[in-house]
């Protein structure tokens, strides 16, 4: 992919004819919207805008003909991200900003997309009669009020991927190792991570429509936490092998609890700074 990156980089056109075909083809919207992230990393919003404009023109059209707006919403999202991570040039605020998409997507959602939401909970109702007796089947407002939740929250955090890989890129391009360097020093500042905390203890005690701010600050929190581990693992020195039985016992062992125990070590981490603590040296005493 890194052709690619340095195709789009060359003129505007490119970019605009990579954001376009990858809208129109079945979900293929993220690897557009790490063109289009690419672009405003690099060049910035005045040479952003002419892309999303243009080469968001298939994914506008699609919403309009099929009432589908993920690959548009996922190019705005990307657009907005990519500009906060330009000026703020902080993980933080990205992670802050693509949950609060997630919340405001969670609002027009049932605007945007009616129609397709009222087909997916007839569905599901469908599914859940025809099956074994006894199934308690949600009402239609619920199924539809979850599927928004889901929604919002997918499409902000494929944005945050999307970003990434545009960040990959243009270390890649311009600043090999940057993208490694940035994820392994990434800690949330006190103040994002009480937001985020504060969103998560509102929407768990609150439930219903303020759900959403629950699962919208979780993958804010959890990111965090995986680039703590990272870090320590980069300043120890311990290699590719150290990640892998990282994510395995994560995965496997923790299970569950993986989650969990991330957004925990995120939240100390940025009252702490454990690997501002590990890095220092210690003083000498004569």
């Amino acid at each position: 992919m890194g052709g690619l990156a340095n195709w789009v980089m060359i003129k505007r056109m490119n970019a605009i004819l990579v954001v376009a075909l990858c809208s129109i083809i079945p979900m293929m919207f993220w690897l557009g919207a790490a063109v289009l992230g690419l672009v405003v990393l690099r060049k910035g919003v005045k040479d952003g805008i002419p892309v999303i404009a243009w080469g968001g023109l298939p994914a506008l059209v699609l919403w309009v003909i099929q009432g589908d707006a993920t690959a548009f919403m996922v190019l705005i999202d990307t657009f907005i991200l990519a500009y906060v991570l330009r000026e703020k040039v902080s993980w933080a605020w990205v992670m802050l900003g693509a949950s609060l998409l997630a919340v405001l997507s969670s609002l027009i959602q049932p605007l945007l997309m009616a129609d397709l939401l009222d087909m997916v909970a007839d569905l599901i109702q469908q599914i859940l009669s025809s099956s074994e007796e006894g199934v308690t089947i949600p009402s239609k407002e619920d199924i539809i009020q979850q599927a928004v939740i889901a929604m919002s929250v997918v499409q902000a955090y494929i944005a945050v991927a999307a970003l990434f890989l545009a960040r990959r890129w243009q270390a890649r391009l311009y600043n090999p190792g940057g993208l490694k360097k940035e994820f392994n020093e990434f800690r949330l500042p006190l103040s994002v991570a009480l937001i985020l905390g504060a969103m998560v203890l509102v929407g768990e005690s609150l439930g219903g429509g303020f759900e959403v701010l629950s699962r919208a600050a979780v993958p804010a929190l959890v990111i965090p936490g995986l680039a703590l581990v990272h870090g320590i693992l980069a300043l120890k020195k311990i290699g590719m092998v150290g990640l892998v039985v990282f994510y395995l016992i994560g995965i496997l062992v923790l299970s569950v609890y993986f989650a969990n125990i991330l957004i925990f070590l995120a939240v100390v981490d940025s009252f702490v700074n454990i690997r501002g603590r590990m890095s220092s040296k210690p003083t000498d005493v004569n």
